[in-house]
Order: structure tokens, then sequence, then C-alpha cells
């Protein structure tokens, strides 16, 4: 039963969707998947003038099929990134935070940008199929 369980779950996150969210007050509209791209490597930090913090997401199936479909790289890749990114003293990768610790964060900060395959407290801005 668990595992049948566990299965229906893991096929659940497989093929949901994936929502780019704000909170309700920032004044973002919509994002291409270009900006989204260089905002969560952070070669940029701000979309069209509006500041945005990028927050990714603590669950590492979410993780890996976002960095898959958006940014076009595997987990291994972005690890690599990250530490070449670091050993160059230029940037330190976005926070993983849970949904929970999201939902918090969203309440506190306008910048927020995060993604989610799960409804938050925010304003939907972009869906990825």
């Amino acid at each position: 039963m668990k595992t049948i369980f566990l299965s229906l779950l893991t096929t659940s996150i497989t093929f949901a969707n994936i929502s780019i969210i704000t909170p309700k007050n920032n004044k973002l509209t919509d994002i291409t998947q270009k900006e989204l791209t260089d905002l969560f490597l952070k070669k940029t930090d701000n979309i069209r003038g509006i500041k945005v913090i990028p927050i990714d997401s603590s669950n590492g199936e979410l993780y890996e099929k976002f960095y898959k479909k958006v940014v076009k790289k595997t987990p291994s890749q972005i690890r690599e990134y990250w530490i070449n990114q670091i050993y160059k003293g230029n940037q330190q990768p976005p926070k993983r935070l849970s949904d929970k610790e999201v939902k918090k964060e969203i309440q506190k900060n306008s910048m927020i940008i995060t993604y989610s395959s799960n409804p938050l407290n925010g304003k939907l801005i972009l869906t990825i199929k």
C-alpha cells in the first residue's frame, strides 16, 4: 500500500505544472523564460526595473524539474555553475526553502519570486508545463 501511495505521489509531482509566484503586492505581472533563467542564475536581480529575489525549492524533484525545464541544466550542471561562481567571488546561489517557509517569506518580503507545484499565498505570473 505504501509503495502504491508513494508511486502516485511521485507521479503527481513529476507531471504537475510549475507555477512561478511572487507576493500579491509585487509589481511584476509576467516574466519570460530568459528573464527567469537570468534571475535564478543571478545574472540579474531585477526584471524590467523591478527588483526581485529568487528563492529555490527545497523539494529535490521540483528543483530538478525547474532547472531542467527553465534553465535547461541538470542539477550537477547547476552545482558546477555555483561552485564556479562562488570560487570567483561573484554570487551565492538562491536560498532553498520549503513551501511552508516560502509562504512565510512571501508575507514578509514583496521582492520574492519562487516556483512551486502547489498553490501558495501569492500571485501567479507564469505556469510552466
